[in-house]
């Protein structure tokens, strides 16, 4: 079973933002790939990594040209704030 993984992104103020392309980056991933959503109303992104991710691996986010972490990928819930 794979990895569960939700991202959630908030404006400067805090706020949710909806309809946010997210993209997620993990370590190891084929070269240029990664995974991608787009969150919902609640300002919410789900994804489901392959079987084969070790809970060790570390991933980055990316959302309108911005770059967080690295994460732990076994952390599973993440919040980023745009600047």
């Amino acid at each position: 079973m794979g990895q569960a993984l939700s991202v959630e992104v908030r404006d400067r103020d805090g706020e949710p933002l909806s309809g946010v392309t997210v993209e997620i980056v993990i370590d190891g991933f084929f070269t240029g790939g990664g995974l991608e959503e787009t969150t919902n109303r609640d300002g919410h992104a789900e994804f489901e990594t392959a079987d084969d991710y070790e809970p060790y691996r570390q991933l980055r986010i990316h959302v309108g040209g911005q770059s967080f972490g690295p994460y732990r990928i076994s952390d599973g819930a993440y919040t980023v704030q745009l600047e």
